[in-house]
């Protein structure tokens, strides 16, 4: 086990907020940690080159915090796990079997494994691309087993950091400049290539993954801090979708606006399939819910949106005028990344990926080959391949029950700064699973959806019980009884013959929440 100079100072900083800083503090580290993807805090040669990455070690901290005598935490980690119930059980499970399942089935299914090279008597006649060897416990099951738990312990901490109003000020504010810096890093790997600013990004990019740098007849592709452009684009994908849907809902406006402008900029300047993608798809669910919701765009937020498209049409016709060549290689290089993207070697590999999952799904009659044994290319196929049947409905429930659809708030702007905030982590979230459904190799959600799975979860919870303190009484004695105007639900208090009517009777998102 080697500590990096990135974990060392880690150390120094996760130290100092578990002396003397607050829960939301610890929290942001982790936020800031988050951003580091090509980085290890901690090198573990004996698990064949596994680490342990910054964020994952930044969550120690955050634990340690959490649970030292005299924090006070204790019981909001027990509505944390009430909460994030669903999650609880999917990774509870995905432990358990990512040691029984690989020596149940070992030998039975020929796999590709999530790490390593196939041995050359394992490799089939179709070379690298097809490579499997039959399955067996390996390391790699107790390092998904550790990342499992770290997810479960991010959606934790999450909730509880916040659940109170500066927390969900800390989130937002976080979030806004690590999508800043993230986007200044990868324009700066872009721009700076070649001076001593690479070797300065190369230093943070430690981990044992793939470091993969390189262009695309004459386009650089944009890595910043993290292994390759698609991963780099992919947590970029996230932060934007974030701050937009904050900036849209004026939450922080003076940050997120900022920080959405300057990642959109880098993603369509990235040279990523990933981005390339992702943003038509989030476009899409954008305009959908605008013309299937009215009021989901405010109208100066509206004006500002199509102002921005109108200058980017400008921009695109100006560069196609007056440099017809660059424009043109510009979108053959788009096309490359995207329309032929299936038909390459990469793009044949990763479907074969993909349809493992399928395959150990059925072979293992819904149980699961448990988390670690393969490598997939979608976080659907893995966990159905990894975690079964069950698996599949505990992750799918969670992830549904932190998005809200029933919800008001989701689908459109409303006045609450807790409801707005838990909006957009339920949208960055999405995003994060959409993209996460074509890129994943493992079953693991990860901590972004974790962060932003718990952080939904509380938020929502933080305006019910600002609701039910500002009620006269205790609203868990008053029952709900079924309305007969045209607002979904109504209170009356108990023993009142009457009933109390609250002045503004509530909607269908703050009855859900007291419900």
């Amino acid at each position: 086990m080697e500590l990096t100079f990135i974990g060392a100072v880690q150390v120094l900083v996760g130290l100092g907020l578990f002396i003397a800083g607050s829960v939301e503090a610890m929290f942001a580290f982790a936020l800031v940690s988050a951003m580091f993807g090509g980085s290890a805090a901690i090198l573990l040669p004996v698990l064949g080159g596994s680490s342990i990455p910054p964020v994952q070690f930044a969550l120690l901290f955050m634990a340690m915090r959490l649970v030292v005598p005299g924090a006070g935490q204790i019981a909001e980690l027990g509505r944390a796990l009430r909460a994030n119930a669903w999650l609880v059980g999917f990774v509870l499970y995905g432990v358990v079997i990512a040691f029984i399942a690989p020596r149940l089935f070992a030998g039975q299914i020929d796999v590709t494994p999530l790490r390593g090279r196939v041995e050359a008597r394992y490799v089939s006649t179709l070379a690298y691309v097809y490579a499997v060897r039959p399955l067996a416990f390996s390391p790699q099951n107790l390092t998904t087993a550790v990342y499992l738990l770290g997810t479960l312990l991010a959606a934790l901490a999450s909730f509880v950091a916040c659940r109170g109003e500066r927390g969900r000020v800390v989130l937002v504010r976080t979030l806004a400049l690590v999508a800043m810096a993230h986007a200044l890093t990868g324009i700066a790997s872009v721009v700076l290539k070649g001076t001593p600013v690479e070797a300065l990004l190369g230093a943070f990019r430690n981990a044992s993954y793939a470091q993969l740098d390189h262009s695309y007849r004459g386009f650089v592709r944009m890595t910043g801090l993290w292994p390759e452009a698609s991963s780099f684009a992919n947590y970029g994908l996230v932060l934007f979708v974030f701050a937009f849907e904050c900036w849209l809902r004026r939450i922080e406006a003076r940050w997120t606006g900022p920080a959405a402008a300057l990642l959109a900029s880098a993603l369509v300047l990235s040279t990523s399939s990933t981005a390339y993608a992702g943003l038509p798809v989030y476009a899409v669910l954008f305009v959908m819910r605008g013309l299937l919701f009215p009021g989901a765009i405010p109208a100066d937020r509206g004006l500002w949106i199509g102002g921005a498209v109108l200058t980017l049409v400008a921009l695109g016709s100006a560069v196609m005028i007056w440099q017809p060549h660059l424009a043109d290689a510009f979108a053959g290089m788009i096309r490359h990344m995207t329309v032929d993207k299936g038909e390459t070697l990469s793009g044949l590999q990763r479907r074969f990926w993909a349809w493992q999952g399928i395959d150990a799904f059925l072979k293992s009659g819904g149980i699961g080959i448990g988390p670690g044994s393969f490598r997939s290319s979608s976080l659907a196929t893995a966990v159905l391949g990894c975690t079964g049947v069950f698996g599949a409905v505990t992750l799918s429930l969670h992830l549904l029950t932190a998005f809200g659809p029933l919800r008001q708030s989701t689908w459109t702007p409303v006045s609450s700064p807790a409801l707005s905030t838990a909006a957009a982590c339920a949208w960055a979230m999405v995003m994060a699973v959409a993209m996460a459904s074509i890129l994943y190799p493992t079953c693991d959600p990860g901590t972004d959806i974790a962060f932003l799975s718990g952080a939904a979860l509380a938020l929502r919870r933080q305006q019910a019980a600002a609701r039910a303190a500002a009620a006269p009484g205790p609203i868990d004695e008053m029952p709900i009884l079924a309305a007969t105007s045209p607002q979904p639900f109504m209170l009356a208090a108990a023993g009142s013959p009457r009933g109390f009517v609250l002045p503004e009777p509530l909607v269908l998102d703050s009855a859900l929440e007291i419900a």
